[in-house]
């Protein structure tokens, strides 16, 4: 049994109704065993997922989920599903008797034949050249719903009131960023701005990287390069696409000081580094 996620498509309504339609299927499924399926959703396709709905008996759900069980001592914000850069994606499990199997949706997978062999192709000679000058990456995906942070986030104002918070990264949600997903990519210098302020001259630098579609990088996002241990925040990105379908990414990031908080994320469970 394999199930696959074959549709996601948001359905603008009002913004009381507004949410998206999630289709799947199954291939190979058994004889004569009921199957049910639970639907979860995430910001990053490594998770966490949230809880949606389960039992659910049906090949097909309206995600249109707001109000999601909150603790006592919690304040929840809801996911805004009218926002235009919001990446939402679902995990869909389907579970037969004794057996239970997952599914993420995959960007991409609606293209006829013919054009999913051309993105194939273009994804390919891309990854020729990362072969050459690609490096290790992390993309953290940055929170925008979820519970509120208890320690910095004000209720009354709806602003972060600290800077440094090591709960919520400044996000003002807890944890801040989704789990890390690994990458490779190619970082190529972009450029140096100098600031003069009235305590000193601020140096940033930019750069430019090139990534393939997964996973879909937002503004805000945090980038980083594992060898170097720098740290970036994306600025801007730029997608190629085939029938609007991403085929790769071209992100401007600006490089974090070595003093900000993002640097406190946990990346790498051990804090090893790799040795030649």
């Amino acid at each position: 049994m394999r199930v696959e996620v074959t549709r996601t498509t948001p359905i603008y309504n009002s913004p009381e109704t507004t949410g998206v339609f999630v289709q799947w299927k199954i291939e190979e499924p058994p004889a004569d065993t009921a199957i049910i399926f639970r639907v979860e959703r995430s910001g990053s396709p490594d998770g966490p997922f949230e809880l949606v709905a389960e039992n659910i008996a049906t090949f097909h759900y309206f995600d249109g989920a707001r109000h999601l069980p909150v603790p006592l001592t919690g304040t929840r914000e809801n996911l805004n599903f009218l926002s235009l850069q919001r990446t939402v994606y679902y995990k869909i499990s389907a579970t037969a008797g004794a057996t239970t199997v997952h599914a993420i949706e995959v960007v991409g997978d609606h293209l006829p034949k013919r054009q999913a062999l051309l993105r194939r192709k273009m994804q390919r000679d891309i990854r020729v050249g990362f072969k050459f000058s690609s490096v290790p990456l992390v993309v953290l995906k940055r929170r925008h719903w979820g519970l509120r942070c208890k320690l910095c986030f004000d209720l009354l104002t709806k602003k972060v009131t600290k800077s440094r918070c090591e709960s919520c990264y400044s996000t003002g949600f807890e944890g801040g960023f989704f789990a890390p997903v690994r990458i490779e990519g190619r970082v190529s210098p972009y450029a140096v701005q100098s600031q003069i302020t009235q305590q000193d001259v601020v140096e940033s630098e930019q750069k430019a990287l090139t990534i393939l579609d997964y996973p879909l990088v937002e503004i805000d996002d945090v980038i980083a390069e594992l060898h170097a241990n720098k740290r970036y925040v994306v600025k801007h990105v730029s997608r190629t696409e085939l029938r609007t379908v991403p085929v790769h990414q071209r992100v401007n990031m600006s490089e974090l000081s070595r003093d900000s908080i993002e640097y406190r994320l946990l990346i790498n469970a051990d804090h090893i580094p790799v040795i030649y």
